[in-house]
């Protein structure tokens, strides 16, 4: 902690905290037990839930307001359990309003309901008895009132109206509860607490519920329940005294779920630091960039084809045709700003222009409906890491999947042009150079599947393709 507390203000308070709760061996408390205590192996993620908030109300390395930072923790809730089914369902009772389930619970019924707060004016439009003949009918009379005035006395006015309100609420908790008790088809369950108190006897006796909870309006039926409950409570824990009996009823339990480490606990030893060299110059040219020496316009229009080539493959090609593509004229814009250019000039409409001709000849072309049509196993912008001879690799495919008769293709996107005559030499160049890419590719795919490895090239700017077979040993 000593180190933690050196750093206390040359660091965030935040770093501060997890940097001692690590320290501590914090993260050590969220295994191997996870599972078993919150099913989906969400506790990391919720400490980290915490420290995010931590975070936000920091200021100079310290919480100004830790009465506002408490009240806020009582509203961070623990992640869903991402292995849950939906055999369980967590609703207020006017979501679960026209459905219905083999067992509902509801509980909670002890508790009170948030106090209207008292209004400014009050007021209400009565219907008017017709006491002349000559009287129109549909009269209406305003009963109107202010709020009390301090000091002053209690308006008769407003305090009937007041009541009535309370007459409404009470009237709107009973539809309420009848809605929730007929959600059930085969078993409800209605849970509520009540306050048990001591009388002078030292005896236990029940205090009703109050008025404005939803046990009230059940307390002239079930009181007997809880009767019973008390008595067979005062039975077996009866207090030799009163003041034995006063002291068991202030006793509190509270379970704070501390999970301890053993007291021959020590930090795990770091894992050991990832190699890393510099890339000589020949593999720095294997792994430019693609377009790096055709210029910046060429990378954003590559980038932006890519994403929307990646999108129309997970649609596997559902709905998408020429006109959708055109319609996306402003999409592509936007997009290509985001990456870098410059919204402005002829250079961005020339680039939109060249993204929309390479998707629409994706999406016309008979070779790209296959590569992006629906296949076996089909991935998109796969990333692939490796340490091979010691060297880390990371790698993207754009476009991976199993045909039917038993081969894995590596297809790669090309979005280069080319002007004139002469497309069959240059997609050949195009081949030869991209050739040891593609063969890492293959390598690393067949780490995790051995079927035989097709490679591809497909450039929708050109309607062009390249493929061949690769024997990866």
């Amino acid at each position: 902690m000593a180190r933690c507390i050196d750093h206390r203000y040359r660091q965030s308070l935040r770093i501060t905290v997890e940097s001692a709760w690590s320290a501590l061996g914090g993260p050590s408390c969220l295994s191997p037990s996870t599972e078993s205590r919150t099913q989906g192996g969400t506790d990391l993620e919720d400490a980290m839930i915490y420290l995010d908030y931590l975070e936000t109300h920091e200021v100079a390395g310290s919480i100004p307001e830790l009465a506002i930072f408490e009240k806020g923790l009582a509203k961070l809730y623990a992640l869903p359990d991402m292995e849950a089914d939906d055999t369980l369902q967590i609703m207020t009772i006017h979501k679960a309003k026209g459905l219905e389930f083999d067992t509902v619970i509801v509980p909670g019924l002890g508790r009170t309901s948030r106090n209207n707060d008292k209004k400014l004016l009050k007021w209400i439009e009565r219907p008017r008895a017709k006491l002349y003949a000559n009287e129109e009918a549909g009269c209406v009379d305003l009963l109107l009132a202010p709020i009390q005035e301090s000091g002053a006395d209690s308006d008769p006015i407003y305090a009937w109206l007041q009541k009535l309100d309370d007459q409404k609420e009470s009237f709107e908790d009973q539809r309420l509860l009848y809605v929730a008790a007929t959600r059930a088809r085969k078993h409800l369950h209605l849970l509520g607490d009540i306050k048990v108190l001591l009388n002078k006897e030292g005896l236990h006796e029940l205090k009703e519920p109050a008025t404005r909870t939803l046990l009230s309006k059940l307390w002239p039926i079930i009181h007997s329940i809880y009767s019973i409950a008390t008595e067979k409570r005062t039975m077996q824990r009866a207090p030799s005294s009163f003041q034995e009996g006063v002291q068991r009823k202030r006793e509190t339990i509270i379970d704070q779920s501390i999970y301890r480490l053993d007291s021959g606990w020590r930090l795990p030893v770091a894992p050991n630091p990832v190699a890393w060299h510099i890339l000589q110059d020949k593999e720095v040219t294997q792994n430019e960039i693609e377009f790096s020496w055709v210029g910046e316009i060429a990378r954003h229009i590559g980038k932006v084809v890519h994403r929307w080539l990646q999108r129309i493959a997970e649609d596997e090609m559902k709905g998408w045709d020429t006109a959708r593509v055109q319609t996306l004229r402003d999409f592509f814009k936007q997009a290509l700003i985001v990456s870098g250019m410059s919204g402005h000039g002829k250079e961005i409409e020339l680039a939109v222009e060249r993204v929309a001709t390479a998707l629409t000849h994706a999406v016309s072309d008979s070779r790209g409906q296959w590569i992006l049509g629906p296949q076996q196993n089909a991935q998109n912008e796969q990333r692939i890491s490796a340490n091979i001879n010691g060297e880390r690799i990371d790698v993207v495919v754009d476009r991976t999947f199993c045909s039917i008769d038993g081969n894995r293709w590596i297809i790669d996107y090309k979005t280069s042009s080319h002007e004139g005559t002469g497309v069959d030499t240059f997609l050949d160049r195009e081949q030869a150079r991209y050739s040891d890419q593609l063969k890492r590719y293959a390598a690393l795919m067949q780490m995790i599947d051995k079927r035989p490895v097709r490679l591809g090239l497909y450039f929708p700017l050109l309607r062009g393709w390249r493929e061949w077979e690769i024997s990866v040993k």
